[in-house]
């Protein structure tokens, strides 16, 4: 039998969807015509005729093949159909709304070009708070919507519609903004197709949403998710479950305390979108997002539970985002899945409030770590519910980046959080760090009250009262004006982070808490008297050139590098008993570092060494000594060093310069929306991540990143820090091309730093 070669009509159709993306590029300086539109589907039906013949004659020699392929073809040709829908939907409001005339500016520096490739949805983009294009094309597909009734869970509560709500479906219909924008022109796309072709649109499309969601049931209630398709081109898919609401609305009386528990609701909720991201500004465009409602977390899972299902569960890993506590979300634009549950993960991502909001405190009735409250009471939600989504609440691993980190290692201090984790992965932060505790005082409180226009006495009370009723939008904007210069000076850049609460109580005689404090020791002292959650096992570890970072700082004041040549004493480290010597130590560290070069361009690269190990390297390796030898579990350190095309974070900074930039690793271990670049599967940036999911994977399933399995991936077995020699053979493991195990990272500038604290405090841990 000669087999005919089969013909695809969602080709032709394909080729027509990308005359039309074309046409409708918002850099493009015209507007595609209706009647142009109107050619195009008519030539698209006599190809399809066309093809519709062969076959025909097809379906006599091969019938049941053909079966199979008619029903492929016909979703395929529905599916491109509707894309032609949302396209010409796009295209006629935006040639509405500017009269056929779209004007483009062009830019040089890095955010104008990233404006002219995102347009409308830059802000989106980078806030972290993008919708996904799935979402927007069901709701710009649709025709017609159920009408729903919706009752909030929260009285007075400002929310997205649809966002966490009770349904009550009804009967009656409406039509869409976006079906009233096709039917509203004369040259109707509407008109232009048979309304056969069109219910066939529709049904395909209710079809495919029903044949995707999925209702879990949680111990508040139902929540309906759906079933997505890997992004990053494995096959098969996920079971996702967004926008869920783990804690009430922290307003009102209640901003500035901890969150009150989700109340229990009857119906569905809808768990297909994100929720709000918590009021922050955007680190790159520096515009405000967000709303107070914030409290959502989401859920991806490869395996749902069914009834009399014998399979066993899987371990979860909860993502604490960074931002310096000042910005960011859970959200997947920044945070996809992919990577992580493909490997058998029920991986949680969530908000946690930022800035004042999240770290403001001025004595009992705003004691401050509000934000991570919030944490606790989303891994108390992840430890009741994670089993309706197939997780493991005894196998439960939080993980998290820069202030993530240190939130990961304030975790394991609390004993608000002791035994709602079960391991722990601190990257590129820990709580040791300068910048991630303040000091206990309600002066920045009073501060903020005063720039937003109080004026009233100096009693907490009142300034409480006064922030409370302020915006959101106004607090977040007027928070980096309470940094004073002497904030400056110390290297201070975060208004609001967390602090030791309890510190109202020093000269009274009873202490007051009018909740239970998240922390009343500073970290340093918990270690000092070997208070911690030592039954952890603890992965911890950091980026070769981190304090690349701050190289946006130079571009946002150019005469940084001239202040600190002309005060290098800025840079000595205050927990470095000093004081009786600081002009020495001055030198001794500039010595070290700079050797006779001046701050200036020509010792960027030593002053990236410098801040690294300062702002970040020196408290994580503090820490990992401290896990290690008074532990009573393993702990694992690594440098991550391989510069690579997922390397994304430095290049959305717009930073050119060699080198892993803090935040550089995450593109291995997340897929990264947009941004994400199409790699041969046999690169050496789709290796390295391999390598990377699967030990982080291997740590959450088993406590260890290189167990005893064979894995041809994995190339070098991790071993754990030697507890009995943690000043000396502190062993780590190099991410680079290849895994290697080494032993002291920076040998240099650890023993230097060694010798110093040493000298000066007495111990170098």
């Amino acid at each position: 039998m000669i087999r005919k070669r089969q013909s695809h009509p969602w080709l032709a159709l394909a080729l027509l969807l990308s005359s039309l993306l074309l046409l409708c590029n918002e850099t493009a300086s015209i507007a595609i015509a209706p009647s142009t539109f109107g050619t195009a589907i008519a030539r698209a039906g006599k190809i399809s005729n066309t093809l519709k013949a062969e076959k025909e004659e097809e379906e006599e020699e091969e019938e049941q093949e053909e079966k199979q392929l008619q029903s492929t073809h016909l979703a395929s040709v529905a599916v491109l159909l509707a894309t032609g829908l949302i396209i010409f939907g796009i295209c006629m409001q935006r040639s509405f709304e500017s009269d056929n005339k779209l004007k483009i500016e062009k830019s040089s520096d890095s955010t104008q070009n990233l404006e002219s490739l995102f347009g409308d949805d830059l802000e989106a983009v980078l806030s972290n708070d993008g919708p996904e294009l799935a979402t927007s094309a069901q709701f710009l597909i649709a025709t017609t919507t159920t009408t729903t009734t919706t009752e909030s869970s929260t009285s007075g509560s400002s929310h997205e519609p649809n966002r966490m709500e009770m349904e009550r479906s009804t009967t009656t219909t409406e039509e869409t903004t976006a079906w009233k924008t096709l039917t509203s022109h004369p040259n109707s796309l509407v008109q232009l197709l048979p309304s056969r072709a069109m219910r066939v649109v529709q049904e395909v499309v209710r079809s495919l949403r029903k044949e995707r969601e999925i209702v879990a049931s949680t111990t508040l209630g139902k929540v309906r998710g759906r079933f997505q398709k890997y992004r990053s081109g494995e096959r098969g898919g996920y079971y996702s479950f967004k926008g869920m609401r783990y804690g009430a609305p922290p307003t009102g009386a209640r901003r500035f305390r901890a969150a009150l528990p989700e109340k229990p609701w009857s119906g569905v909720r809808d768990a297909s979108r994100e929720g709000q991201s918590c009021p922050h500004k955007n680190m790159i465009l520096d515009t405000f997002k967000g709303d107070e409602d914030c409290l959502f977390l989401n859920v991806f899972t490869t395996r749902m539970p069914k009834e009399d299902d014998a399979q066993p569960k899987l371990p979860v890993m909860v993502w604490l985002h960074g931002g310096g506590f000042s910005f960011g979300s859970g959200n997947s634009f920044l945070y996809g899945p992919d990577y992580l549950v493909a490997e058998d993960i029920v991986l949680v991502t969530l908000n946690y409030r930022l800035g004042p909001l999240g770290f403001l405190t001025a004595g009992p009735d705003a004691p401050g770590n509000q934000g991570l409250k919030d944490q606790v009471l989303a891994l108390q939600w992840v430890r009741d519910n994670i089993e309706a989504f197939g997780g493991d609440p005894q196998q439960v691993t939080i993980f998290g980046e820069s202030a993530g980190a240190s939130s990961v290692q304030l975790l394991l201090l609390s004993p608000l959080a002791k035994g709602l984790f079960h391991r722990a992965i601190s990257q590129s932060g820990s709580a040791l760090n300068p910048w991630s505790m303040a000091a206990s005082s309600g002066q920045r409180a009073a501060r903020l009250a005063a720039n937003l226009g109080y004026v009233g006495a100096n009693n907490t009370e009142e300034i409480l009262d006064f922030l409370r009723r302020v915006p959101a939008m106004k607090l977040v904007e007027a928070a980096p004006t309470t940094l004073t210069a002497d904030d400056q000076r110390n290297n201070i850049g975060l208004p609001f982070v967390p602090v030791v609460e309890g510190y109202w109580n020093k000269d009274s005689q009873e202490e007051t808490y009018l909740e239970q404090p998240f922390l009343t020791e500073h970290p340093s002292d918990m270690y000092d008297a070997h208070n911690f959650n030592s039954e952890v096992p603890y992965m911890t570890g950091y980026n070769t050139h981190e304090a690349m970072l701050f190289i946006r700082r130079l571009r946002k004041n150019p005469q940084l590098l001239n202040i600190i040549e002309n005060d290098f004493g800025r840079l000595v480290p205050h927990d470095l008993n000093v004081s009786h010597a600081h002009d020495r130590v001055t030198r001794e560290i500039r010595s070290f570092y700079l050797g006779n070069k001046h701050v200036g361009l020509e010792s960027v690269d030593e002053m990236i060494a410098l801040l690294t190990d300062l702002m970040f390297l020196q408290g994580i390796r503090r820490t990992a000594r401290n896990h290690a030898k008074y532990g009573n579990a393993p702990v694992y350190m690594y440098r991550f060093s391989f510069d690579g095309a997922l390397g994304l974070y430095k290049r959305m900074l717009g930073i050119p310069r060699p080198g892993v930039c803090h935040g550089d690793e995450m593109g291995y271990l997340f897929k990264f929306g947009f941004l994400n670049l199409s790699l041969d599967p046999k690169s050496m940036e789709v290796q390295v991540k391999n390598r990377m999911v699967r030990m982080w994977a291997n740590f959450a399933k088993y406590g260890t990143p290189t167990p005893n399995i064979e894995d041809p991936l994995l190339t070098a077995k991790w071993a754990p820090i030697d507890a009995t020699n943690v000043m000396n053979s502190l062993n780590y493991l190099d991410i680079s091309h290849e895994l290697n195990m080494k032993t002291n990272p920076e040998p240099e500038r650890q023993r230097f730093w060694d010798e110093m604290y040493q000298h000066y405090n007495g111990a170098a841990m």
